[in-house]
Order: structure tokens, then sequence, then C-alpha cells
């Protein structure tokens, strides 16, 4: 069909997976976050701030009860992201 949307598809490097499970000993909600990062990024990983010139993307979320803030870098092609690394932002950073 014409004009349908293309999805990426996210996968988790290493060094993001050993994080994360780090991060969700303490964040009892850490997957609902994560679940709204990567619709978000399966559909438009060009949207959110580029911080490198060797394609190192930033997306950043907002503390929610139970959640920190969190900074999760990334690359992406035409058919993948590839999650790198999270990490949990302390209120005082």
């Amino acid at each position: 069909m014409a004009g349908s949307p293309s999805y990426r598809t996210v996968r988790e490097e290493k060094s993001f997976s050993v994080e994360k499970e780090r991060i969700s000993r303490s964040a009892k909600r850490l997957d609902d976050v994560l679940s709204g990062i990567v619709w978000a990024l399966c559909r438009a990983p060009e949207s959110f701030e580029k911080v490198s010139d060797l394609g190192l993307y930033l997306i950043k979320t907002d503390a929610a009860p139970g959640i920190p803030r969190l900074r999760v870098w990334y690359t992406f092609n035409d058919t993948e992201v590839h999650l790198l690394f999270i990490e949990a932002v302390s209120s005082d950073s």
C-alpha cells in the first residue's frame, strides 16, 4: 500500500541491556517509559537531538512517579534503531 508508514526495528545493544537491568531494580515503571521511547524511535528517530557528526542521537525523558529522568543514546539507519546506552539522571544534574 502506497503511503503506508515504515517502522524501524529497535535493537538493544549489550551495554544498553546491562544498564537497563541495573536501573530497573529501582525504577518500577521503567518498561512503561521504554515502551514509549521505542514507539517514538521506531517511527521517527531523526526527530530527536543529534549529539555528534557520527550519527549519535539522544532522547531524554522527564521524571515520573517511580521513574528517574532518563537519557538514551542511539544510532539508526533506514531499517533499524540501535539503543546503545541508557542513563538515569539525578535530579541535580
